[in-house]
Parts: C-alpha cells; structure tokens; sequence
C-alpha cells in the first residue's frame, strides 16, 4: 500500500510544493502572455489540471524511495502526467484539444521541473 502521508513530509513535502509551484509559474507565464489577465479561474484553468497529473504520478505510480532527481527521471513521470493533465483539463474545464497548447504544456512545463528539481531543489534543500 502507497502511504501518500509520508511521501507529503520533509524533503519530499517540498519537493513537491516546488514542483506546484513550476505549474503556477506556467500559469501566469501563459495568461500573461496571451493578455488574458491572471486571474483564480485561469491559473486554476490552466495549472490544476497538471498538477492533479503530476501529483497522481510521482505519488501513485512512482516506486516508494525513487528518488526524482535528474532530466530523465522527471521525464519519465512528466509525460504520463502531462498526457493526463491534457485529459483531464479537456474534461472538467471544457477546453478543446489544441496542439500548440500541448507541445507548449509538454515543453515548457517539462524544462520547469528539470531545473527544479535537478539544479534548485539541490540548492534549496542541501543537507546542512
């Protein structure tokens, strides 16, 4: 059984709240950047559903102590997580599928979590 409480404490915990935030970065990045105002609805629009994906693999699907810590590893969570967080903000936000949002969500989103967790996390969280 997944014990998802302890994966939310420590330096997992923050690992994490690091990853969220990278999706509320491509957030106001894409709302701002379309002129659409940043607003609740939008950043929710266009983060949570990433988030829900990404929070559903590296919780669920990744193996108990795999530690996410280079390019490779990220990638081989973020595209799984990616596909379902296309799914799921075609299901509950009503948004239509388009292929430039993806690739864009697919990349953009993708470079944030490799600089995060391969070269921020490190810095932000060194062991003292």
């Amino acid at each position: 059984m997944i014990d998802v409480r302890n994966r939310l404490r420590g330096r997992e915990g923050l690992l994490l709240a690091g990853d969220l935030l990278c999706f509320l970065i491509f957030a106001v990045v894409g709302l701002r950047s379309h002129e659409e105002g940043v607003t609740l609805g939008g950043i929710l629009r266009a983060a949570t559903p990433f988030q829900v994906g990404w929070l559903f693999v590296s919780l669920v699907l990744r193996r108990q102590g795999d530690e996410v810590s280079d390019a490779r590893q990220v990638s081989r969570l973020w595209v799984p997580a990616w596909a379902i967080g296309l799914v799921l903000r075609t299901l509950f936000f009503d948004r239509s599928f388009a292929p430039a949002f993806a690739v864009v969500s697919l990349l953009f989103n993708g470079v944030l979590l490799m600089l995060w967790r391969s070269w921020l996390a490190p810095l932000v969280l060194r062991k003292g």
